[in-house]
């Protein structure tokens, strides 16, 4: 029979090593959180919603997109219809 030598175990790491890591990941961590509330706040919000509804309405170079804009008028003018007539049915 061949003697088998065990392969060498990997280094463990240094406590030196684990704090610098746990350091980082905290690090990272915080930045992380700042950045999360950063997109929270009202304004970030309201921000993000404003450029929904404007891409809706226009597309990618910029330009109005006159269907969709018919489309929403279509649908405001017809609540409004639906509004009148049942107040003058009551």
């Amino acid at each position: 029979m061949s003697d088998v030598t065990p392969s060498a175990s990997p280094a463990t790491p240094s406590v030196v090593d684990l704090q610098a890591e746990i350091s980082a990941a905290r690090e990272d961590l915080v930045a992380t959180i700042a950045e999360l509330k950063a997109e929270t706040t009202p304004k970030a919000l309201a921000r993000r919603g404003g450029r929904t509804i404007t891409g809706f309405f226009t597309d990618e170079y910029g330009g109005v997109r006159p269907e969709r804009v018919a489309i929403v008028g279509a649908v405001v003018v017809g609540i409004i219809a639906l509004r009148l007539i049942t107040r003058h049915r009551d």
